[in-house]
């Protein structure tokens, strides 16, 4: 199943500002292999595969990001980066940044993100949860499929994609993030069988939350490069 007028999507790569966005020259969309076990409702397992009909030409402005190794848990308070398009207030109507924007949150704990006082036993294994309890900064609407990325040493890791979450910056409710390093298996096992038919590169890989196809109850619109790094 695809979201409709798929063959009309374009990827464009490298891009900060709106303005910078050529009038031709994306990437068109070829495919997209939605995890099988998704569901609307929990947003769980809210991730997928998107194939492109030509690679991305990477280059000092478009790099991939590394995929997390295997049971790689970054520890709770490590700072990671977001950045999105999306709104910047809750009221800010719908309208989209001009500027690709970024943050800074911290991780916070499966074991706190589920108490009483947060989300109330919301997050799956599958999740993770980053931000302040105080509501500072958050992703929001017009965010979905952003990358969190951590740094390991010398190396950007992609630990999570913009899930779901209640309002923007709202004390108590940090965002939640689908958690990539549990999803692992699943990735390769998809590239290894599309690329030996001779249908996907890591190049032509792309992930994004389901949310982004079909409507969570907030956040959308981010492209991520994945690839394997050891």
């Amino acid at each position: 199943m695809h979201p409709p007028y798929i063959s009309s999507w374009l990827v464009f790569a490298g891009i900060i500002a709106h303005v910078s966005v050529p009038q031709q020259a994306g990437a068109a969309v070829e495919k997209i292999i939605y995890h099988p076990r998704y569901d609307d409702r929990t947003h769980d397992h809210d991730i997928a595969l998107m194939k492109l009909t030509t690679p991305l030409n990477f280059s000092n402005a478009v790099r991939a990001v590394c995929l997390p190794q295997y049971y790689q848990d970054f520890p709770h308070g490590t700072h990671c980066w977001i950045s999105g398009w999306g709104y910047t207030t809750p009221e800010h109507g719908k309208q989209l940044q001009e500027m690709l924007k970024e943050a800074v949150v911290p991780l916070i704990s499966t074991k706190k993100c589920n108490s009483s006082c947060v989300y109330s036993g919301e997050l799956t294994p599958r999740m993770l949860c980053a931000g302040y309890l105080d509501g500072k900064v958050d992703a929001c609407q017009g965010d979905s499929g952003g990358p969190l990325v951590c740094q390991d040493e010398l190396t950007w890791r992609l630990v999570g994609i913009v899930s779901w979450g209640t309002g923007c910056a709202e004390p108590n409710y940090p965002g939640v993030y689908t958690k990539v390093a549990e999803f692992l298996d699943w990735i390769y096992q998809i590239i290894e069988v599309m690329g030996a038919n001779g249908q996907m590169t890591s190049k032509e890989s792309l992930l994004l939350e389901l949310s982004l196809l079909y409507g969570s109850r907030r956040r959308s619109s981010q492209f991520l490069f994945p690839m394997v790094c050891f």
